[in-house]
């Protein structure tokens, strides 16, 4: 009777450890082999400094030097600045004419989200500490999406060398960091939100926690869901400010809408998937677009803070 028992508990044991790697909610290898620069892919462990699940996330956000995010969008200054940004008064706007380099700009409004924070009676998901003995997540204000739309676009430009020095630059500053050594990286958040971001050194970050649009050129070993978080794209659309404030699902006459290239990564197989199924409903547009100066809006959206923060604080309390 008992022999069965154990068996019986043996194989469903066994059977929930295949379906949990068949569908990638364990990664395996980050237990057992180390990231490429020797640091092991321990779990986090919970600190004193904790805070309960209601109170906001507490994020030290590094000092780092302007080349790494806004230097890049005073590029025509050329004063030379390389200070540190550290107040929401030194952060340049966002842009008007950035064009399709908006849809990955997350990393510059979590950044500018952090500045902001502090203020009284404001409800956020996380707030910026300025001891980092405080912190429970370390957020890396490094724009690489930014860098790569900046320097490294053409890939085979020499311009892309100032793309790739930044990448090294950035893990010698980490790899100095007292934070760093201790999780290996595993609480620092890194946004990486363009397919070709941090493309040189990425896997010398694996063990953190990844800010992506999706998973589409990323290996297993470097980004999953099990660890990071997919972020949408900012849309370069106008935003819907029509709303009847008494009645505002009524005041919309479109249920979803679509505007984008429907062939993409694996010759667009979802999006022509969902074209078909969404077809012929009058409150739904799905309509084939390209990221032309034509198709994008030049008026700057403003995307929610608190979302961004959401967004910083699901990525380290889902890890």
């Amino acid at each position: 009777m008992y022999g069965k028992a154990i068996i019986s508990l043996a194989f469903i044991t066994l059977l929930l450890i295949t379906f949990s790697l068949l569908i990638g909610t364990v990664d395996i290898r980050s237990y057992f082999f180390p990231s490429p620069d020797g640091a092991h892919n321990f779990p986090c462990k919970p600190t004193g400094t904790q805070s309960s699940p209601s109170a906001p996330l507490k994020v030290y956000m590094y000092d780092l030097p302007r080349r790494f995010n806004i230097g890049m969008m005073e590029r025509k200054k050329g004063d030379g600045d390389d200070t540190p940004v550290t107040t929401a008064e030194e952060l340049p706007r966002w842009p008007v004419n950035a064009g399709v380099r908006r849809q990955h700009s997350v990393e510059y409004w979590l950044m500018a989200s952090l500045l902001g924070s502090g203020g009284e009676g404001e409800e956020r998901e996380a707030v910026r500490v300025l001891d980092p003995e405080n912190a429970e997540a370390f957020f890396v204000p490094f724009f690489s999406s930014l860098s790569f739309n900046t320097h490294g676009r053409n890939m085979t430009d020499p311009e892309t060398e100032k793309d790739r020095q930044l990448q090294v630059d950035l893990i010698s500053f980490l790899r100095k960091s007292k934070y760093w050594q201790r999780s290996g990286g595993r609480d620092h958040v890194i946004p990486m939100t363009h397919p070709n971001a941090f493309r040189f050194l990425r896997q010398l970050v694996n063990a953190s926690i990844l800010i992506v649009a999706d998973f589409g050129r990323y290996p297993k070993s470097l980004s999953t869901l099990s660890k990071d978080v997919v972020s949408p794209y900012v849309h370069n659309v106008d935003s819907f400010k029509d709303d009847d404030l008494l009645d505002p699902f009524e005041s919309r006459k479109t249920l979803l809408f679509f505007r984008g290239n429907t062939v993409r990564k694996d010759k667009g197989k979802v999006r022509a998937k969902l074209e078909k199924i969404l077809a012929g409903y009058d409150d739904i547009r799905y309509e084939r677009s390209s990221p032309t100066a034509e198709a994008i809006q030049a008026e700057t959206l403003h995307p929610l803070a608190g979302f961004s923060m959401l967004l910083l604080a699901t990525a380290f309390r889902s890890s």
